[in-house]
């Protein structure tokens, strides 16, 4: 009968602290049993080949007449995986390879000391690539839990708990030393120096910092970690004024680096064939966010001394640069579909903001900022996530932004007060769709139609967001839509246009006839609309400005989705969907098991990612299905198939988002449109009516 895993685990322990082995431990297959233990207790997907095996244990080699390899692991060989069809990989399984490792502990046979011979023993000239993986995994590979991602690797920390930090510290340097090569060890180092130390050495973590650097000199995540040494002892230690100001100086060269280096890289897809360019998936932020971080703390430690320096001048406009860009990039963007930045991203950068300017970041009032807006107060809000006190935009707070910004528009008619009016409209619209302040559609058409024929090339992503917005069919006819506008335009209109019952007729005759004329261009405009022209327009605005470079590699988050009226009305702005996602899983959490934070936030996080949105009712009634046929496109992205989407009879390339459950499982699929700061994409989910779930 076979054993079972808990019998295997008591066996081994048995075996290990037999007192032959005890005393032999040694012995070549201890080492190397030891060895293969300590990496698959850490990494179940390493191994080693059969000829590394051979090399550790020594002649003979079976080639040369010795005996066989099995022989030779006696008694270990009961726990070892061979595998393999030439070159055989020899292995343990992860629950021998824990269990193994801290019976050799208690042998003597410490976690750093095994790791030190595993790297001298296998680290020569020409260091086989998966040694190196395995040793990278190992030391520098940071668990991703629920709280964040872990400070160091599971075996470092492991080693700093059940030895010492000087043990962990030798170890990283043994890696150091034998792979001269890699910047992953230098830059442990001097984490370890400034965040483990018994007596933080600042001084240490800053050499080891430069050491990453010259290895690796146009990288800008190596920089950040010189960075983070400054900042971090800027943040622990107290000096007089002065001092205070020279250290912020050394602080924000640092970040000020990092910020250059990362300007300077590029994505894969764009090195040339000399391969010479830095190369980064993602932009890396830290360059900018450190220097919202350092500015934060140089302002805390002057306040102290009640001095208002120059300083805080000099730097308030480069916190209010800083702060707008991380507007849009928190607004348009997350790291990926299953995880957003740390709660206190955003609360530094409001913080510093607020300091430096006096003005609540709530305030501020751009593009981002408004479409932003009606997410405050949500309980996925990132002021909420910040743990700010934050309540939900009023009707009363809209209408005044609206009123604002269509006398701004007036003032100025430009094309960036142009689309602040235009978006305070459909923001407005979404909070309370017949609100007497609302601007009508055909008006709204007709002041982006001013800038439609003129800087096609040199427009943003935002003003064709907008034109799609304002001129996207919605399949309605357009008697329906135009009853619907005129009951709009009354409650909007009539208390400007009709109350003053002084006025005289000729003015008012006036009015009426540049009205006429404004809807019968808008339908001309919208008859003959191109909506596929202004899609490619949209999506190549993203790629030649500084959202391609800023947000590569990051999840692009859905802005507003296609729903079931008309005008302004048909446009639903993704909080909505949040509120009611919000709300559904208040409802189960309470009947379950009490509210809980943590667990409300992976919940809903959960039906985002996996699609279950699409799936609720409230959610279904509200928005409107759209028809959309294959499209087999050149230029179709590898992570989105594309489809055509069919709109006022006319087809219109856009992207598509499948969930992988959905992809593959039988059944009609419903498809709901959105745009995100890109163009349009399509969310495509099994009916779950049609598929039986």
């Amino acid at each position: 009968m076979e054993s079972t895993v808990e019998e295997r685990v008591e066996k081994l322990k048995q075996l290990l602290s037999s007192e032959d082995l005890s005393q032999n431990n040694k012995s070549p297959k201890m080492q190397l049993f030891s060895f293969l233990a300590m990496l698959n207790a850490y990494d179940p997907e390493a191994y080693l080949l059969m000829s590394e095996c051979q090399q550790i244990l020594g002649p003979p080699d079976p080639i040369h007449g010795g005996p066989p390899f099995e022989k030779r692991m006696e008694p270990f060989i009961d726990f070892i995986n061979i595998s393999g069809p030439s070159e055989h990989k020899c292995s343990i399984y992860q629950v021998f390879a824990k269990t193994a490792v801290n019976e050799l502990a208690a042998l003597g046979l410490s976690r750093s000391a095994t790791m030190k011979e595993f790297m001298v023993s296998l680290c020569g000239d020409q260091t086989q690539p998966h040694i190196i993986d395995s040793i990278k995994t190992l030391l520098t590979t940071r668990v991703l839990e629920e709280k964040g991602r872990e400070k160091f690797s599971r075996l470092i920390s492991d080693i700093q708990e059940k030895e010492n930090f000087y043990n962990a510290v030798s170890v990283l340097k043994t890696a150091a030393y034998k792979l001269t090569g890699n910047t992953f060890f230098p830059q442990t180092i001097s984490r370890l120096y400034y965040i483990r130390g018994g007596i933080i050495d600042y001084k240490k973590a800053e050499e080891w910092a430069n050491t990453a650097i010259r290895r690796a000199p146009k990288n800008s995540y190596v920089a950040d970690t010189l960075g983070q040494v400054h900042k971090n002892q800027f943040l622990r230690e107290s000096w007089q004024p002065e001092e205070i100001l020279r250290k912020a100086k050394v602080a924000f060269q640092a970040f000020k680096d990092v910020e250059v280096k990362a300007d300077e890289e590029v994505s894969p897809d764009m090195v040339d064939s000399a391969g010479t360019e830095s190369i980064s998936v993602t932009f890396n932020n830290r360059g900018y966010f450190g220097f919202m971080q350092v500015a934060k703390i140089a302002f805390e430690k002057l306040s102290r001394f009640k001095l208002n320096h120059s300083f805080i001048q000099e730097k308030k406009m480069e916190v209010k640069a800083k702060f707008a860009f991380f507007q849009w990039y928190l607004a348009y963007s997350q790291p990926d579909m299953q995880s957003l930045e740390p709660s206190y991203f955003w609360k530094d950068v409001a913080l510093c903001y607020e300091m430096y300017t006096t003005n609540k970041a709530t305030e501020s009032i751009t593009f981002a900022g408004l479409l932003d807006s009606l997410n405050r107060g949500l309980f996925t809000s990132k002021g909420r996530r910040a743990l700010f006190e934050e309540h939900q935009e009023t009707v009363s707070d809209l209408e005044a932004n609206q009123g604002s910004l269509k006398a701004n528009y007036e003032e100025n008619f430009d094309v960036k007060a142009a689309e602040m009016y235009i978006l305070s409209n459909i923001i407005l619209s979404n909070k309370m769709h017949n609100s007497p302040m609302l601007t009508p559609v055909k008006e709204l058409q007709a002041i982006i139609d001013r800038f439609l024929d003129t800087e096609k090339r040199g427009r943003s992503p935002e003003f064709y967001l907008l034109v799609l917005l304002l001129f996207w069919s919605d399949g309605q006819s357009q008697a329906v839509q135009e009853e619907e506008d005129e009951e709009d335009e009354q409650q909007s209109t009539e208390d400007d246009f009709l109350e003053d019952t002084t006025r005289e007729d000729e003015a008012i005759d006036d009015y009426q006839e540049a009205r006429e004329m404004l809807r019968e261009h808008s339908l001309d405009r919208l008859i003959n609309f191109n909506l596929q022209q202004y899609v490619t327009l949209m999506e190549q605005a993203f790629e030649t400005t500084r959202y391609a470079k800023y947000l590569r590699g990051r999840y692009l988050l859905p802005l507003f989705f296609l729903g079931k009226g008309s005008g302004l009305r048909k446009w639903i702005h993704k909080s909505k969907l949040d509120a009611i996602v919000e709300k559904k899983v208040h409802a189960e959490l309470s009947d379950e098991q009490g509210e809980r934070t943590k667990e409300k936030w992976m919940r809903i996080h959960e039906m985002w990612i996996t699609g279950d949105v699409w799936r609720i009712q409230e959610i279904q009634d509200m928005l409107s299905l759209i028809n959309v046929e294959p499209c087999q496109s050149p230029l179709s992205p590898q992570d989105h198939k594309m489809v055509y989407v069919l709109a006022g009879g006319k087809k219109i390339e856009a992207k598509t988002r499948v969930y992988p459950d959905d992809d593959s499982a039988p059944g009609p699929m419903l498809s709901y449109l959105g745009f995100t700061i890109q163009g349009p994409l399509v969310f495509r989910v099994r009916d779950p009516q049609m598929s039986g779930q």
